[in-house]
């Protein structure tokens, strides 16, 4: 039961009234990556269509929280407990005849088909015109992956700044850096205390009381100095908590030089240069970033290539891999599982900042998140100075790491 006839119709109209009822900056871009989007899936799962198109068209929590009631109001306006093929249907009622049926017939032969279509800047709810097709295989395939449209490629959206960091947030860092606990190391150091009796210094500081061993010498094997890993989801859905995770980031990099930053949307992007100059107090801005932030979301494939790229040289039993995102990925959850089951294996623990868990009612039901939940150690949000000095309270690091 859909208001116009064809998809692509139906796709436009339901992003105008997005725009116009709710408020969502939706544009060409985000269009065009829902119409991929549902090409992949399967049209008939409802609740399928509703994963798949709430990362894409929600810019903000608040668009978030809104778009369930939004897309049930749209495609399912009937009254509760209706079933839509028992309900009047809205197309436009055909023409008595044969007048009527040729002129349906030629309606349906000019109707785009869902998978060629592109959208003019600025629409509205008219219907998508078919694209131009492309004799590049290579190419043709790139136009179907999920969410690849980084709105940094416009003029009216700045590269993020990276914020200055208030003492409040460097004392909760330096709080969480002493807090955590990933196991001590393999060689043993003297010390004034210890657990292991250092039988030759002790006889060789007797030389200086007439061979008297009158102070003993002890060995004990220091702390290991946690690694941290934090990568950040730029992507639309994230919002200002994307900035807030950076300044987390900036936070716990002007306590100690054991951190890597990455940003990711669709792509992944190496942050911990600029990241560190922001700690030490310069004015840092984040540019060419492109795919890397404020576009989709492929948290699976960005977790994939940060493991492929940078895994061997940053991820070890000593590091912590702190990723912040709300979990709300168009990829394949394989992908995701994947790369988190890899991650849960080779560091002494995961924990992750979702910003959604402060709503009311929230479940991590998205796909995204029941791929990635098992693999997790510490599922909490910070939202505030206040939850990042709880979090080194919660933090969970696994026996043996």
């Amino acid at each position: 039961m859909y208001p116009f006839g064809t998809f692509p119709e139906n796709l436009a109209a339901f992003a105008d009234a997005l725009r116009r009822d709710h408020g969502f900056r939706v544009g060409p871009g985000e269009l065009r990556d829902a119409a991929h989007a549902i090409d992949v899936i399967d049209l008939s799962d409802e609740q399928a269509v509703r994963h798949a198109l709430r990362p894409i068209l929600s810019s903000t929590l608040a668009d978030t929280l809104a778009f369930d009631q939004a897309f049930t109001t749209f495609f399912f306006p009937g009254p509760a407990g209706v079933r839509q093929d028992r309900m009047a249907s809205t197309r436009r009622e055909r023409g008595p005849g044969a007048e009527g049926r040729e002129a349906d017939a030629a309606a349906a032969s000019h109707a785009p088909h869902p998978d060629d279509v592109s959208v003019e800047r600025n629409a509205g709810g008219g219907p998508m015109t078919p694209s131009e097709s492309t004799d590049d295989a290579v190419e043709e395939a790139s136009l179907f992956a999920p969410s690849t449209y980084s709105p940094l490629e416009a003029d009216n959206i700045e590269a993020p700044e990276l914020p200055r960091v208030a003492r409040a947030w460097r004392d909760a860092a330096r709080v969480l850096v002493r807090r955590v606990q990933v196991g001590v190391t393999r060689r043993w150091q003297p010390a004034a205390r210890g657990r292991r009796f250092d039988f030759r210094r002790t006889l060789r500081a007797s030389l200086q009381t007439g061979g008297e061993a009158l102070t003993a010498r002890w060995l004990h094997r220091p702390r290991r100095t946690p690694r941290f890993v934090v990568l950040v989801d730029g992507s639309r859905s994230m919002g200002d908590d994307a900035r807030r995770a950076l300044q987390i980031a900036v936070a716990m990099a002007s306590v100690t030089m054991r951190i890597e930053v990455f940003t990711f949307s669709t792509a992944l992007r190496r942050v911990t240069h600029d990241v560190r100059r922001a700690a030490a107090g310069e004015w840092r801005c984040l540019n060419g970033l492109e795919h890397a932030w404020a576009g989709g979301t492929s948290i699976g494939g960005c977790l994939r290539d940060f493991l492929r790229r940078f895994g061997e040289r940053t991820v070890g039993r000593d590091t912590v891999i702190m990723i912040a995102s709300d979990g709300l990925d168009v990829g394949e959850p394989e992908t995701l599982r994947d790369a988190m089951r890899e991650l849960h294996r080779r560091s002494a623990s995961v924990v992750w900042l979702n910003p959604l868990i402060e709503s009311l009612r929230y479940e991590p039901t998205a796909s995204g998140m029941r791929a990635a939940r098992p693999f997790i150690d510490t599922f909490v949000s910070v939202n505030d100075v206040a939850a990042f000095a709880r979090l080194a309270r919660v933090v969970r690091v696994r026996a043996g790491a």
